[in-house]
């Protein structure tokens, strides 16, 4: 049993596809196919019941792929063993919430470039669904993300730390002169808001639903730093990760509501059964690093 033929076969498994397989590894589809086959040969089985263009795995490819998983990963540590350039190269594809990349975490790119300059960083900026469905299909490596402990077999979640999500308004604002302000105090106010399919937003949703209220949304953007102008000129109050306000602007004050307090965990997590190559642990320990400070 091939190797190549076992790496090809687990892209095929993740992506369902076998033209985005062969997009992905550069191969012509008729080498994808071929190498599929041989496998299928070998073992006197099919791997993937094929419905037209669409192909799923098959009960005897669901047990090839639990050990393609373990064999990859065992080549690959070997190959670590007695091949570990002092720099080391390659392509590692991260994914992070557009929040992340907006605050002090983000310099783990600068300094991971500057750390090994022979590896190319691709990075992709999503919500948590679509962050989580392209490290499954294999299109990312690593992901970092903001939202409730996800405790999702397909992952493993390598690093973790709560943070809290802040509500804030101008200095000037009717909020602001409030001792103890409330959620309900808060609900009679205009909110700019992150996308659809932000955590935070979610979990703040759900709250607000919960004591059937409802929340005038002004603004909808992904796009953090248009929030905090927005604010800034007070146009209407926010939330943010406590990690996007560390440096508040002068006019700019937090609000404490004492019946609305929220917290989700930054995550860095990689495919569970993907091995832990030299070029993710470089990354996870750079992170790790940052989020110690």
């Amino acid at each position: 049993m091939e190797i190549r033929n076992l790496k090809t076969f687990i892209h095929v498994a993740q992506t369902g596809s076998f033209s985005k397989t062969a997009d992905q590894l550069d191969y012509a589809q008729s080498t994808i196919s071929a190498q599929i086959h041989s496998l299928e040969e070998e073992l006197d089985v099919t791997l993937f019941n094929r419905y037209g263009k669409t192909i799923t795995l098959s009960s005897e490819g669901e047990q090839l792929l639990a050990y393609a998983y373990q064999l990859v990963k065992l080549e690959a540590e070997a190959s670590s063993l007695f091949h570990n350039p002092a720099a080391p190269k390659g392509v590692l594809k991260v994914g992070m919430l557009e929040s992340i990349s907006a605050s002090t975490y983000s310099t783990v790119i600068l300094q991971h470039l500057a750390a090994y300059p022979e590896v190319k960083l691709h990075v992709i900026v999503g919500t948590t669904l679509q962050l989580m469905h392209l490290l499954e299909k294999g299109a990312l490596d690593i992901i970092l993300t903001l939202d409730v402990p996800i405790n999702n077999p397909k992952f493993q979640q390598c690093l973790a730390k709560q943070v809290p999500i802040l509500f804030f308004c101008h200095r000037e604002h009717a909020l602001a002169q409030l001792e103890q302000p409330t959620l309900s105090a808060m609900m009679k106010e205009r909110f700019l808001l992150t996308e659809k399919g932000c955590n935070y937003r979610q979990v703040f949703e759900e709250i607000v639903f919960a004591h059937a209220f409802e929340l005038n949304d002004f603004l909808e953007i992904g796009y953090t730093q248009l929030i905090l102008a927005g604010v800034e000129q007070n146009l209407g109050v926010s939330f943010l990760p406590a990690f996007n306000l560390t440096n508040l602007p002068p006019n700019l004050t937090i609000i404490e509501p004492i019946d609305c307090q929220l917290m989700l965990d930054l995550q860095l997590l990689i495919l569970d059964k993907a091995w832990l190559s030299p070029l993710k642990k470089n990354f996870i320990d750079l992170f790790e690093a940052i989020m110690e400070e």
